[in-house]
């Protein structure tokens, strides 16, 4: 505090001019022993006086540590398919509920490039990144590594964005057909890019219809189970739902769309009543990016301590969108 104005709130700082010890409090009264609480999941208003430690011994039944890589896309497509934007916004996420707080080392790609300039290449290479506060890189630099002592509870270890073009999971190609006799229909094929041993999940595609629209119905490929496409008249929206979507696969539907004599003589205004065509997913166990954990490592000499470690890649859709 400087004139009764704080200065500073990193916790971090704050560390080094706190030097209580926590003091165990009082028992409530007695008389408040036997009241029973209405609900389970309410407790006492004495807990707010628990000492910061009690429970620790529960605490060590939970020593393990949880890392996501969270990437969302967003990529434009043109009528053919082409990219004509792309960006990933990226995360390490982490999760600790290690017992002692003990350092971490957590490794990423070694040819990992950072900012534009016209040396930087590698298999991953950011337009910029940010970190936690907590994390120490004096390593990073040469060796790629983080070090940090993780606080308890869910943090974010680091931020970054790329620009770089990189394959698309998913390629979009719409169609259009003249059914004749004032109907129009619209097929839209969907190809799925992934590796072999990925596929997604939640998969979901919406497109507006006309406003001119008098009715439209859905046709679904052959010999594909977990899917569903229905119109929602309200909003004159077609929505297609995939329950999975394999690798090296491919789906289509194909949409029946009645038009009044007014819509017909106007092809091209109809055209662009319609779409764009906004996909949303979520792929786990990959990540656009490439960009990977090497190694996570908990600096403990005690032979005896051995905490779990999960690491996990999810990608999922922030604005996908094919135009038509």
């Amino acid at each position: 505090m400087d004139y009764g104005y704080v200065q500073g709130t990193s916790s971090e700082l704050l560390k080094a001019y706190v030097f209580s010890e926590p003091v165990m409090v009082e028992a409530p009264a007695r008389g408040m022993a036997n009241l029973k609480l209405p609900d389970t999941k309410t407790v006492s208003s004495t807990a707010v006086q628990m000492s910061i430690i009690h429970g620790e011994k529960d605490r060590s039944k939970k020593n393990e540590i949880f890392v996501d890589i969270i990437e969302e896309l967003n990529v434009v497509f043109n009528a053919q398919g082409v990219v004509q934007n792309m960006e990933i916004d990226g995360r390490i996420q982490m999760k600790s509920y290690l017992y002692g707080n003990p350092d971490l080392l957590v490794g990423l790609n070694q040819d990992l490039a950072i900012g534009k300039s016209g040396n930087a290449y590698g298999s991953v290479v950011m337009d910029d990144c940010n970190f936690h506060e907590c994390v120490n890189l004096d390593e990073f630099e040469y060796d790629r590594v983080l070090k940090f002592t993780p606080p308890d509870g869910e943090f974010v270890v680091m931020n970054y964005r790329i620009t770089k073009e990189v394959a698309p999971p998913f390629r979009i190609h719409p169609f259009m057909e003249d059914a004749g006799a004032g109907k129009v229909d619209l097929i839209i094929k969907v190809k799925c890019d992934l590796p072999e041993n990925n596929y997604a999940g939640n998969v979901t595609l919406k497109c507006p219809m006309p406003k001119s629209a008098l009715g439209v119905t859905t046709e679904l490929g052959q010999g594909v189970t977990g899917q569903s496409a229905e119109y929602i008249a309200a909003n004159k929206t077609v929505q297609w739902t995939l329950k999975r979507f394999e690798s090296n696969s491919e789906m289509f539907l194909r949409c029946h769309i009645a038009l009044p004599h007014s819509a017909i003589s106007a092809p091209e205004k109809t055209r662009k009543e319609m779409g764009p065509i906004n996909m949303n997913f979520e792929i786990p166990m990959f990540n656009a990016s490439g960009l990977n954990i090497r190694f996570l490592k908990i600096t403990e000499r005690a032979k005896s301590y051995n905490p779990h470690r999960w690491v996990r890649y999810v990608t999922r859709s922030s604005s996908y969108v094919t135009r038509l």
